[in-house]
């Protein structure tokens, strides 16, 4: 079957297409920043409590707010993608509707799990062992859910499976870029976790607590180590690319090949950093690593949907006033997302 006869027509936009992958592009960095980070925390919490860490009530103390930060800047590029790929990304939540209903439950049970968790840290209930691994084991889920419908979106030959399994519940497990695409986040939230830690750290020893010093240099022994392991998996997953996507990033396409240097040479520069032990360059290094990880992502995605769809091609039907109210209130929105991370209401827990 022709994959093309599968894909539903697209809808008009109300401006220019590259506006709207720029704001994608810019929202997704601020999302994947923070849920990397709050993954991060998680992981590192289960395997910290195995042998009783330093500062893990602090650590799950970060979580619940890190979540909600997370889940609030998702909205805006999930916005965003519909609005310029909505008949892809419908269709393929569509197909796994099952798993994707579940991770929206997998992200509530972990979002209660790391309140529950804060307040056992808090009263000094044990290591919270099990909470962790719960938690742990909940967002894994919903990150390998979201990887799936990453790839589904952009194999419409896949959706034909839906002919033989109507139920919800297609997987893209076929493809071989599905593993080593997971693997690679999954390394970049141990990353940010680590980075994160050692953050604290260094705040801690600036207020002169004398383990602060040991909780900066094992967070960036966890961000190095992570960083190296996610630059591997990076390498498998462009390895097992299709050929005439790969082909772009090999010189086919001078602006995806620039981008795909521009990556390797942002990762050495934050491995330099990271096993230097160079803090404030490596979260610097990182950050604007992540923002060219996003637009090369993007760029992967056209390369992917080449043979069906161009955004260029899409439909354009200008509504300047609704625009202009919506980025307003996408302005009104991240200035009172910015004021509530940055005057937190006293816990009356005290937690």
């Amino acid at each position: 079957m022709d994959p093309s006869a599968l894909i539903p027509p697209a809808d008009a936009i109300p401006a220019a297409p590259w506006l709207f992958r720029g704001l994608m592009d810019l929202t997704f960095w601020l999302h994947l920043l923070v849920m990397n980070a709050m993954l991060g925390l998680t992981l590192l919490g289960f395997a910290r409590s195995l042998r009783g860490g330093l500062g893990l009530g602090h650590q799950a103390g970060l979580v619940p707010t890190a979540a909600a930060l997370a889940v609030n800047l998702g909205v805006a590029p999930l916005l965003f993608v519909q609005v310029l790929y909505g008949q892809f990304l419908y269709v393929s939540i569509a197909l796994m509707g099952v798993y994707w209903i579940a991770l929206v439950l997998a992200v509530m049970a972990g979002y209660g799990l790391a309140y529950r968790q804060k307040y056992v840290q808090h009263a000094g209930q044990g290591r919270g062992t099990l909470l962790w691994a719960a938690m742990s084991a909940l967002f894994l889920f919903a990150s390998l859910v979201q990887t799936h419908n990453a790839v589904l979106m952009v194999r419409p030959d896949l959706w034909a499976g839906y002919f033989d399994n109507p139920s919800g519940t297609l997987t893209a497990w076929s493809d071989p870029t599905l593993i080593p695409r997971w693997l690679h986040f999954v390394p970049a939230a141990v990353a940010l976790g680590g980075l994160s830690l050692a953050m604290t750290g260094r705040r801690r020893t600036r207020h002169q607590d004398p383990h602060g010093e040991e909780l900066t240099a094992e967070g960036m022994r966890w961000f190095s180590w992570a960083t190296l392991f996610q630059a591997c998996t990076g390498l498998w997953w462009l390895a097992m690319l299709p050929r005439p996507v790969l082909a772009a990033f090999m010189g086919g396409d001078m602006a995806a090949t620039v981008l795909l240097l521009a990556g390797v040479t942002g990762a050495g520069m934050v491995l330099a950093f990271g096993f230097m032990g160079r803090l404030m360059p490596a979260a610097v290094s990182v950050v604007l690593l992540v923002a060219v990880m996003v637009v090369l992502r993007d760029v992967l995605r056209v390369h992917y949907l080449a043979p069906h769809f161009d955004t260029a091609s899409l439909p354009v039907m200008q509504e300047p006033s609704s625009l202009a109210m919506f980025l307003a209130c996408l302005a009104v929105s991240v200035a009172v997302v910015v004021w509530a991370a940055r005057h937190p209401v006293k816990d009356p827990k005290g937690a």
